[in-house]
């Protein structure tokens, strides 16, 4: 130390104390490296169950099962009863037969789409006439024209067992001169194996929570939704105006809390006629437009049904709407 009191070395201690301490730094960081890589680990240390498989569900939910394997074995007399029953009302079968509400139907599995001489297609129809009819595009189409070609003027849901629409194919295949040519046995084969991949991976679905009540159902019903869903599925064989005239069925104006199957001037099959007489209440027209074959066996009704609880609702509260009188709905 000099005689003015400072500490000559307290520069050097300065540095020093400097280095030890970015000597500590760096070696701590070395450490922290070893112990706590920055590098992604290859595998999730936390696996979230279900996140992986969400979109596979979602698709195997919405994939069609093919006719394709079923064809062979199909059976023709039930396809043609269902096709009698469901839609000889609309479509005329035989070779040369006159158009109705739809096209005549001979020759159209194996002939041209959305093209039958002489019938007037809608704009939906109309987009997705590409090719012919075949096996996998007629499977689609019967299992939900709406789905097939949104718009389309086909008042129909569809048919939704599949065994049901192999029948109906295999029947339709039948109206021709020259039938379609049956799937080969390395097309059938393909059409197994592809029905029973993700069959394989699909993991047991979930219960379903329980369907809320008719009533409640009724009472959010949207009457501009259920008229919109007449206008594309049902106003191709009924009126709803009042006074107005039946055609394929009868006219439904006023229908809810009429006498069931009463409609002044129409001819009722004998399959309804026995359930004729009681008034249409909300939940009795509910069955009856949710499967009207099972509501009353052998009718004539060539409609398969509305499936969807909330749609039946939206519809009933369009016809309650057109009456002199609504109902008092819940």
């Amino acid at each position: 130390m000099s005689n003015s009191g400072k500490d000559s070395l307290l520069g050097n201690k300065i540095a020093a104390g400097v280095l030890t301490a970015g000597l500590v730094l760096w070696g701590a960081n070395r450490i922290a490296q070893v112990l706590i890589p920055d590098e992604a680990p290859e595998k999730p240390a936390i696996q979230l169950a279900g996140l992986a498989t969400a979109a596979p569900v979602a698709a195997a939910a919405n994939a069609l099962e093919s006719v394709i394997p079923l064809l062979a074995g199909a059976d023709i007399a039930k396809g043609q009863a269902f096709v009698q029953q469901q839609c000889a009302a609309c479509h005329t079968l035989t070779q040369g037969g006159a158009n109705g509400v739809g096209p005549n139907l001979y020759g159209v599995v194996g002939g041209p789409m959305f093209a039958h001489a002489g019938f007037t297609y809608s704009d939906a129809a109309k987009a997705k006439a590409k090719g012919n009819w075949n096996y996998d595009n007629m499977n689609a189409w019967l299992a939900a024209p709406s789905s097939f070609a949104n718009g389309t003027g086909m008042s129909y849901a569809g048919i939704k067992n599949t065994q049901t629409r192999a029948d109906v194919i295999a029947y339709l295949r039948t109206l021709a001169a020259s039938p379609l040519p049956l799937p080969t046995p390395d097309e059938v084969k393909a059409a197994t194996a592809a029905a029973a991949a993700p069959a394989a991976s699909t993991p047991a679905a979930a219960a379903a929570p329980a369907a809320p009540a008719f009533s409640t159902l009724l009472a959010s019903a949207d009457i501009a939704k259920g008229q919109a869903v007449f206008q594309q599925q049902c106003s191709a064989c009924h009126t709803i105006a009042k006074g107005g005239p039946n055609g394929v069925g009868p006219n439904l104006y006023g229908i809810v809390g009429a006498k069931s199957f009463s409609a002044a001037g129409f001819t009722y099959s004998s399959a309804v006629q026995a359930k004729a007489g009681q008034p249409w209440s909300p939940d009795s027209l509910s069955d009856w437009l949710k499967a009207p074959n099972s509501f009353a066996s052998g009718t004539a009704m060539s409609f398969a049904g509305i499936k969807n609880d909330q749609t039946r609702a939206d519809v009933i509260a369009y016809l309650n709407k057109n009456a002199d009188s609504p109902a008092k709905l819940p």
